[in-house]
């Protein structure tokens, strides 16, 4: 089976339709590892089009405070004022609906985490010591995982009693094969709203133009890749920025 493995939309709908129509006629199914709303414009449309569309939805830390199911005092300014926004524009369905999703869940042999395994809903895996971490603390072999916006590999390997980990970031395309044994990975396809890896600041020559990010997953052969497209940013920016939210 072929899976789009996203995270992060943050209520961009532009990029979120986006990147359906360029997925859709390759997978199966699209795994959506939390963060449905929070900094962009269209957060009710965003989760209403995650609900017919993923069949795995975890929630995030934005998911969790947009359903009241947490304190955004530990947010940061522009975070909190739009959750604030958000609040007040999505509907009691969708808030009822994001306060189900688990944080993380096992899924076909895989982990999907919002966040670190060891905590999925506020901790990020950014750096090798992070990673190490996660492989110390949680059994797993494959882990799937949001939250840092950054498309990233962490492999751990084991040969001959040693240990050594292996970084990676998401170039477009790059693939991974994740089917070796005595290895264990933590995956992450960045994110489809508001990636944050440098590569993106010059995607385009247009100023309108933005990057989704996501991953593609093949659960037979352990096949992982990294996958950008290019979508049209400009109405999205002019209603953020209308509504206060940039």
């Amino acid at each position: 089976m072929r899976v789009a493995v996203i995270s992060d939309i943050h209520a961009n709908l532009a990029a979120f339709t986006a990147l359906l129509n360029a997925a859709e006629p390759e997978v199966d199914e699209f795994w959506c590892l939390g963060d449905l709303v929070g900094y962009g414009p269209d957060p009710e449309d965003c989760v209403q089009l995650a609900r017919k569309t993923c069949s795995v939805i975890l929630a995030g830390n934005h998911d969790l405070a947009a359903c009241g199911k947490m304190d955004v005092s530990d947010f940061s300014h522009h975070a909190r004022k739009a959750m604030e926004w958000t609040w007040n524009r999505i509907s009691p369905e969708s808030k009822a609906f994001l306060a189900t999703l688990p944080t993380h869940v096992h899924h076909r042999g895989v982990l999907l985490s919002h966040g670190s395994p060891r905590n999925p809903v506020w901790e990020y895996i950014m750096s090798e010591s992070d990673a190490l971490d996660a492989f110390r603390d949680v059994p797993f072999s494959h882990c799937f995982f949001g939250h840092s916006h950054l498309p990233s590999a962490f492999i751990l390997k084991k040969n001959w009693g040693k240990t050594s980990i292996q970084v990676l970031y998401g170039e477009a395309n790059k693939r991974i094969d994740a089917s070796a044994s005595n290895t264990r990975y933590l995956l992450n396809p960045g994110s489809v709203g508001f990636p944050r890896d440098a590569q993106d600041a010059h995607a385009s020559d247009s100023l309108d133009a933005a990057i989704a990010r996501y991953a593609m997953y093949d659960t037979d052969l352990k096949l992982w890749s990294f996958r950008r497209i290019v979508y049209d940013m400009r109405e999205t920016g002019d209603r953020m920025y209308s509504y206060g939210l940039w």
